[in-house]
């Protein structure tokens, strides 16, 4: 794996029972300064009387709408100013100086509006044309699979292989081209289909695939994986389902953003489809939930077992009351997350769900997952070795009894590097050292953190060397 490997001083535990001691293991990291989420245990050894728990947004405008449009689409930062793809036939492009009150610009130009549908927009870091500067990938409708486009400035559009597809079936949900600066391949996110059971239910898959250069070869396409929940005696098929998944990459994290189609009607069960805009539902919804990986591993999927969506549905009477579809990618703007979503007052089976209407939750600045520590007991967290390279900690934490310690990569406290802090809500707390300390001394060196909590919770940590 990227980024991890084994210290030539240490030796590899074969858990063997062995005559003596067992053989030791020390997992160093590379931290260098990127800031670390504590999203998992990547950088994580050790930690006592912590959960994990996710953070909790805040609905922005009450509540209500900010546009009325739908997803599939995307909303970005760039330029100064949010830039939206909503969906329509064809895609509008709508600008935003605030992020909530948006101006309709144009209607998009160039696709054929026939296969132009369940889009999503891109500004690909890797482009060095400013013709291809924008990328579009969407659903080639007969026979449902992706297409990909390009465009100078994300209203004029040209396609990719002629127009054609560039992968088989199926494409009839989000579709996402993305750039993945660290495996260095453009990735790609699609629905997939599995046979469907005896009783005819359709069965919803997600795939994810990967490109060296998509202008090259717009077809070359390798499947990663291909998956669907596959949890539980029936397979879940009527529990839940994956309907729409998105890959956005932060701090070396990868998010799926996911659409969970929950409470399957089955067949032959009685089933009211009549609308009712007003009351809520439990019964054939979509949720919204995230998980986390790094490069290619699996998704982490606790959040949908534990039934904790990111953005809840609102209550009775809400535009978002059963269902809920993010926009492709998040947006992070002003130490905050912008997380666009569309949401609908009736449930997936029912043909009138009201006007289509997009919502606004936003996020502190990586709060989406913290370790925690409730209570009267104090949790500690302590990180695997690494090689110090920056002089200056900052820390993302929110609590009322925060404690941090230095200590040598065998776990030893070093002196005049240990710091407390009182009731703190940072996004960027530094630790204050004992005077004639700090961590320039030990830059080059193997070193560990250890935290201890009260009542608070810690969502990361960065070293930098800018001065203060």
């Amino acid at each position: 794996m990227r980024g991890l490997h084994i210290t030539k001083k240490y030796y590899l535990a074969i858990g063997l029972f062995l005559a003596g001691p067992w053989a030791s293991v020390a997992v160093e990291v590379e931290l260098g300064l990127r800031k670390q989420l504590f999203v998992d245990d990547w950088v994580v050894e050790e930690k006592s009387e912590v959960v994990r728990e996710l953070g909790q947004v805040k609905k922005q405008n009450g509540g209500e709408p900010i546009f009325e449009g739908f997803f599939y689409g995307t909303v970005l930062h760039d330029e100064g100013k949010f830039k939206m793809w909503y969906r329509g036939n064809p895609y509008g492009y709508a600008e935003s100086v605030d992020g909530i009150h948006f101006k309709k610009i144009s209607l998009l130009k160039g696709l054929d509006p026939a296969h132009h549908n369940t889009a999503s927009f891109y500004i690909d870091p890797n482009e060095t044309d400013p013709a291809h500067r924008y990328k579009i990938c969407y659903a080639y409708l007969r026979p449902h699979a992706a297409a990909l486009g390009y465009s100078a400035d994300g209203i004029n559009w040209k396609a990719y292989n002629g127009g054609k597809p560039v992968t088989h079936r199926a494409a009839d949900t989000y579709n996402q081209v993305l750039w993945d600066s660290e495996e260095k391949v453009y990735r790609m996110f699609t629905r997939t289909d599995y046979r469907r059971p005896a009783s005819g239910l359709e069965v919803r898959g997600t795939r994810d695939m990967i490109n060296p250069d998509i202008k090259a070869d717009p077809k070359n396409w390798r499947i990663v994986r291909e998956w669907k929940f596959g949890k539980g005696a029936e397979d879940e098929i009527y529990r839940r389902q994956i309907y729409a998944l998105t890959d956005w990459i932060h701090e070396g994290v990868h998010f799926a953003l996911m659409s969970v189609y929950e409470n399957i009607p089955k067949p032959g069960e009685p089933y009211d489809r009549k609308p009712d805009h007003h009351k809520r539902h439990e019964h054939d919804v979509v949720n919204f939930y995230i998980g986390t990986t790094r490069g290619n591993a699996m998704w982490d999927l606790t959040w949908v077992y534990a039934g904790k969506p990111l953005i809840p549905r609102g209550p009775d009477g809400s535009f978002d009351k059963d269902m809920i579809f993010p926009a492709s990618q998040v947006v992070t703007h002003l130490d905050q997350h912008w997380i666009y979503y569309n949401g609908y007052r009736e449930r997936h089976g029912v043909a009138d769900r009201g006007p289509h209407s997009i919502g606004l939750a936003t996020l502190k600045r990586d709060r989406f997952i913290s370790l925690s520590a409730k209570g009267d007991q104090r949790g500690s967290v302590l990180t695997k070795p690494f090689r110090l390279e920056g002089s200056r900690l900052q820390i993302n934490v929110q609590g009322e009894d925060v404690s941090v310690d230095v200590l040598d990569e065998n776990g030893k406290i070093i002196p005049g590097l240990n710091s407390r802090s009182g009731k703190v809500d940072s996004l960027r707390w530094e630790p204050k050292w004992a005077k004639g300390h700090d961590l320039s001394q030990l830059l080059g060196k193997n070193v560990r953190l250890r935290f201890q909590l009260q009542n608070a919770n810690l969502f990361a940590f960065q070293f930098l060397n800018s001065k203060k």
